[in-house]
């Protein structure tokens, strides 16, 4: 038996492929795969031509959402800080290593890399434990 809140995220869901399917034309399986990755927490990875509405599928979808979100176009020098957020000096003066993550990378339930193969080799490694294993390293703390 469903819950209503289950029910409200099914008429939601719904509502949202429908606008987003008379939005954009010929993206049904685009907006249907964000769905589903979406209900199963998994990662989607857009590739097509530019000008076929990917970035703007992906933010319509997000921003109906309501989740925290981060959005960034990688290029071959994008720097860690861009994605992960700046160093906290504060706590670097007092012998911490720690990253202000808020509003960054780390702390977004939907994440877009806009680009996403033309970041370095460099930040692509960085990427590898948040994107595979969904966890920070922030210093000597671990963030989910």
């Amino acid at each position: 038996m469903w819950t209503d809140e289950t029910r409200r995220t099914l008429q939601h869901f719904a509502a949202l492929r429908q606008e987003l399917n008379e939005r954009f034309t010929h993206r049904e399986e685009v907006i249907d795969t964000l769905a589903l990755a979406t209900v199963c927490q998994e990662h989607v990875l857009l590739l097509g031509p530019p000008g076929t509405g990917k970035t703007e599928v992906v933010s319509r979808f997000a921003a109906e959402l309501s989740m925290p979100t981060f959005h960034y176009l990688l290029t071959r020098f994008t720097e860690p800080a861009e994605l992960f957020g700046p160093l906290d000096l504060p706590a670097f003066k007092a012998g911490r290593y720690h990253l202000r993550t808020e509003g960054m990378l780390p702390e977004a339930r939907i994440a877009f890399l806009d680009e996403v193969f033309q970041g370095s080799s460099a930040i692509l490694n960085t990427l590898l434990t948040l994107v595979h294993e969904r966890v920070f390293h922030n210093g000597a703390t671990r963030q989910r």
